[in-house]
């Protein structure tokens, strides 16, 4: 049988056919066939915000260890570069005084020299007023007449030099003991002025210890906007009564916490004043009666606080020296709108002496 031979057009014919035929599958992205699909069920609550009360960059926060910082690094030079260090002969690198500059290096050395100025104008313009502010966007005339007292020279390394008399560094361990065996025998040295002021002169010296007894209990600084005691009573008589007043939280019954101001009553005032002059803390068969004076609003600012800052108070006690102690919590009451009708409290054990 003769061959059949097939044209061109006839060959893209059967291209296209076979084409047409061939079945498209979709590919998906799951390997194998998803019988069942659990998706993720709604959150049955609302979020909230909680106080993260550790420091946010301890995880994160580089602080180099001792070992580190002992360690010396050895010192790589390339020989190609022809640098040569002698770590033996220490007079190596010591400066000659004697030595001559070159006068090209003592014209770049040398001191600006002030031209005298002989008009009157820009005497004028060289005076410094300390209370004026200098433009800086309109300068033509400062710097015209104005006499610069900067060189440049002088100010290459001066942020470095004040870094490096401002805080104390310290490269190797003998240096830290040092510095702190310098600070036990400066504490032994008698104190003749004032570190500021000289003609100010001590009359008393005491030591400062920290309070070990009261540490242990939490205290807080209170910042009132107004004095808080009633507005008929001032003088000694309120400040007697501000003496002996307490603060408590509490909740009224919205189930909104808010912070009440107690003050004792005239018969509570005449026990604590009992008790102080008969030297007792209080009476375990009396009751002492306080009643709601003011209400405040809860904010207060502690550690975990932005913001916050280190607050120390000293106590002074009789032939015993000074102690501090730290405050804790800060707080600035708001005053609240009185909601709740006065209300009195009976305590046995008043937290405060009169």
């Amino acid at each position: 049988m003769a061959p059949t031979i097939q044209t061109q057009a006839q060959r893209d014919d059967g291209h296209r056919y076979l084409t047409a035929a061939a079945p498209v599958f979709s590919r998906s992205g799951v390997v194998c066939r998803v019988k069942y699909c659990n998706g993720l069920p709604d959150i049955p609550f609302d979020p909230k915000f909680i106080t993260y009360p550790f420091d946010q960059h301890r995880f994160v926060q580089y602080k180099a260890t001792s070992l580190e910082k002992q360690h010396k690094h050895e010192l790589l030079t390339e020989p190609d570069l022809g640098v040569t260090i002698d770590l033996i002969n220490p007079d190596t690198y010591r400066i000659d005084p004697s030595i001559l500059l070159d006068p090209a290096d003592e014209k770049l050395l040398e001191e600006d020299i002030q031209a005298p100025s002989s008009s009157k104008r820009s005497q004028q313009h060289a005076k410094v007023v300390p209370w004026m502010r200098k433009t800086e966007y309109i300068s033509t005339e400062f710097n015209r007449y104005g006499v610069s007292n900067e060189k440049v020279e002088v100010k290459i390394g001066v942020s470095v030099k004040q870094q490096f008399t401002e805080e104390e560094i310290y490269k190797d361990r003998d240096s830290q003991i040092a510095a702190i065996e310098k600070t036990f025998e400066d504490a032994q040295k008698s104190i003749a002025q004032h570190y500021s002021k000289p003609r100010v002169m001590p009359v008393e010296v005491l030591p400062v210890f920290p309070d070990f007894k009261m540490w242990i209990n939490p205290c807080a600084q209170v910042i009132f906007d107004s004095d808080p005691a009633p507005k008929d009573i001032s003088g000694p008589a309120g400040v007697d009564m501000m003496s002996q007043a307490m603060i408590r939280g509490m909740m009224d019954e919205e189930g909104n916490q808010f912070v009440a101001y107690f003050l004792p009553n005239e018969d509570t005032m005449r026990k604590r004043k009992r008790d102080f002059e008969e030297d007792v803390d209080y009476m375990p068969e009396e009751v002492y009666e306080y009643k709601i004076a003011r209400e405040y609003n809860w904010n207060v600012k502690n550690k975990a606080s932005k913001g916050y800052e280190e607050n120390y108070f000293f106590i002074f006690r009789d032939s015993d020296g000074v102690y501090y102690n730290e405050l804790e919590t800060r707080w600035e009451p708001p005053e609240r709108v009185m909601s709740l009708p006065v209300t009195t409290s009976s305590h046995t054990r008043p937290n405060r002496h009169y």
